[in-house]
């Protein structure tokens, strides 16, 4: 299993990627979407490393629009699997003998926080 985790890597530095390979390549089966999903992500970059899994943290109710619709829509096209955590709360992705399994602890409600 490949698993590719961009940190705050916008469109700049995915290019820079694109242009530089590593070793076998960007294709990965699980991606933590980079800058919580902002919209500065290279759709060129997102269809190379076409994950299975795409994971975005991103707090709830944060007011930098994140994660952009657009980049949502362009993965889950691409075939992945989105998650989120302000919506799904805590994320895992593990693997079975059946490949890669997702399990969740939904978001806290305001009253556990």
């Amino acid at each position: 299993m490949r698993i590719l985790l961009t940190g705050d890597a916008e469109a700049e530095e995915q290019r820079a990627l694109l242009d530089r390979p590593p070793a076998g390549g960007l294709r990965a089966h699980v991606l933590k979407v980079a800058h919580h999903g902002s919209a500065y992500q290279d759709s060129a970059f997102l269809d190379v490393v076409r994950p299975l899994v795409a994971v975005v943290p991103v707090g709830r109710d944060n007011t930098y629009g994140h994660p952009a619709a657009s980049v949502l829509g362009r993965l889950a096209r691409g075939g992945a699997r989105v998650l989120r955590t302000d919506v799904d709360g805590d994320v895992a992705v593990v693997t079975r003998p059946s490949g890669l399994a997702v399990v969740t602890r939904g978001p806290e409600s305001p009253s556990d926080r």
